[in-house]
C-alpha cells in the first residue's frame, strides 16, 4: 500500500483489506479481549503495525432484535473532553490537567480518523461517518465557564469556516430558548457523527480482512490469574484486555461501574417535521445542589434515523428500561421541549429504543501495562485499555494508538515495566 492509496489514513492506520506491514512469520501475536469498538481499533492498529491478532469475546455485534452491543447503542457524537453529554463532564473535571490534555489528544487523534474517512465517499459510507455541524447549546455563558471556553476554542480552530458563536443559532435550528432553564449561548462547530451498527460493521469486516482470528469465548477472575494458562492457550505473546465493563472482574478494577443509558429511535425523513440534519445538544450543568442535570441530545443517526437522548444512571446493571418508563419519558420532554417540532416525531418501529452501560471508571481510562507480577513472579503481559465511558467513539483511535505503543514496549521489551 502506497502513501498515496485513498484507503490510507495515516502513516500507521489504512482501511484498505490488507495490513499496511505484513506480519512475518515470526511476528508477535497479541490476544485482544473484547469487540467493542475499542477492542476492535486496538486489533486494527496491531494489525497494521505488523503483529497477529486474536479477539476473544463473549459477545460480537449482533443486529437482530436482542440486545446489541453498548457500542453499538452509543449516541456515538464526537466531542472533546471535558466532555457534556451523556454524564461525563464531572468524572473529565476529576482529573488531573495532564490527564485532560492527554484525552483531548486521543479526542483529537480520533477526529482526524473521523474527519479522513467522511472526506472520502466510499469510505464515509462504508463506515457510516458523516461531518455534520453539531449545535451546543448553554444554559451559561461560554466565557463565564473556563473548560467550555476553552474547548470552544479548539472547535473553532479545528475548522474556522464552518464555527459560528451566537445565540442567533436558536432560531437557525428551532430552539426554545426558554426551555431546559433558559438557553443564554451557543456555537456551532463540524463533529463526526457515527452510524454505530454500520461502523462496528465495517470495523469487524476490516480487521477479518487483515488477518484478525475471532474467537467466542468467556473470560472469568482476574486475567493476572490465568495469564501464563491465556498465553500458552492462544500462543499470544501479549494480552490487551479491552472489555469495558468486565474490566471489573478481569481486572480487579473495583473502580470500574456501569452507568446506564438509553436513546430513543424517532424517524427523521421530514414527514413528521422539517428533517433535522445537525446535532443539537444542552451541554451538561448541575442543579442548586451539585448534582449532574440530564441533558437533551439530538443526534442524526443516518439518512432517516434521529437519535434522542440523553440519561445517566449510575451502577444501574438492569436492561430493563422502555420507552414508556418515566425516565424516558422525561428524557423526550427535554428534547421536544428544546426543539419543539419534534412533538410530531414517530418512533421508529422496527427499533424504537437501545439501552446499554457505559464502562466507566473512577479516575482516567487506564492504558498501561499490569503492575502485579504474574503467579510466577514475573512482569506481567498484559496491557490495559478500558474505562472510556460514554466516550468510547470520540476516544478510540488515540487510545488504540496509545495502547499499541505500550504493546510494542511490552513485547520488544519485556522486562521493561510502566
Amino acid at each position: 500500500m502506497t502513501k498515496s492509496s485513498p484507503f490510507q489514513l495515516t502513516s500507521y492506520l489504512s482501511a484498505g483489506p490488507d495490513p499496511l506491514r505484513k506480519p512475518t512469520l515470526n511476528a508477535p501475536h497479541i490476544l485482544v479481549i473484547g469487540a467493542g469498538v475499542t477492542g476492535l481499533t486496538n486489533a486494527w492498529h496491531l494489525l497494521d503495525a505488523g503483529y497477529k491478532v486474536t479477539i476473544v469475546s463473549k459477545e460480537w455485534a449482533s443486529y437482530g432484535r436482542t440486545q446489541r452491543l453498548t457500542s453499538q447503542i452509543a449516541g456515538a457524537l464526537w466531542e472533546l473532553p471535558p466532555t457534556q453529554c451523556g454524564g461525563v463532564r464531572l468524572t473529565d473535571q476529576e482529573l488531573t490537567e495532564a490527564d485532560l490534555k492527554t484525552a483531548q489528544r486521543w479526542a483529537l487523534e480520533s477526529y482526524a480518523i473521523y474527519e479522513t474517512l467522511a472526506a472520502n465517499a466510499e469510505l464515509a459510507r462504508a463506515f457510516g461517518v458523516r461531518m455534520p455541524l453539531c449545535a451546543s447549546f448553554h444554559t451559561y455563558h461560554v466565557t463565564d465557564d473556563e473548560p467550555t471556553h476553552a474547548k470552544m476554542e479548539v472547535a473553532r480552530k479545528l475548522a474556522p469556516g464552518r464555527f459560528y458563536w451566537g445565540m442567533e443559532l436558536a432560531g437557525k435550528y428551532g430552539v426554545d430558548v426558554s426551555s431546559n432553564g433558559g438557553m443564554k449561548d451557543a456555537y456551532e462547530h463540524p463533529a463526526p457523527v457515527i452510524d454505530t451498527d454500520v461502523a462496528m460493521a465495517f470495523l469487524m469486516r476490516l480487521v477479518r480482512s487483515k488477518g484478525a482470528r475471532m474467537q467466542t469465548d468467556s473470560i472469568v477472575g482476574d486475567l493476572r490469574d490465568q495469564e501464563s494458562h491465556l498465553l500458552r492457550m492462544y500462543r499470544a505473546d501479549a494480552i490487551v484486555n479491552a472489555a469495558g465493563l468486565g474490566a471489573r472482574e478481569i481486572a480487579s478494577d473495583v473502580g470500574v461501574h456501569s452507568l446506564r443509558g438509553g436513546i430513543l429511535r424517532v424517524i427523521n425523513d421530514g414527514s413528521d417535521f422539517p428533517k433535522i440534519e445537525s446535532s443539537i445538544i444542552v451541554a451538561a450543568d448541575e442543579d442548586a445542589e451539585g448534582k449532574y442535570i440530564d441533558i437533551a441530545f439530538i443526534v442524526p443517526r443516518n439518512d432517516n434515523i434521529l437519535v434522542l437522548g440523553s440519561i445517566e444512571q449510575a451502577h444501574e446493571m438492569d436492561l430493563d428500561l422502555r420507552p414508556d418508563s418515566p425516565v424516558i419519558k422525561a428524557m423526550r420532554k427535554r428534547c421536544e421541549d428544546l426543539v419543539p417540532v419534534l412533538k410530531n416525531a414517530r418512533l421508529d418501529p422496527q427499533y424504537p429504543f437501545a439501552q446499554g452501560l457505559r464502562p466507566y471508571r473512577n479516575s482516567q481510562i487506564r492504558i498501561g501495562r499490569e503492575r502485579r507480577k504474574t503467579l510466577g513472579g514475573q512482569d506481567s503481559r498484559i496491557i490495559h485499555c478500558y474505562g472510556h465511558g460514554g466516550a468510547g467513539w470520540s476516544l478510540a483511535f488515540g487510545t488504540s494508538k496509545a495502547c499499541m505503543e505500550v504493546v510494542e514496549g511490552v513485547v520488544r521489551k519485556p522486562s521493561s515495566r510502566l
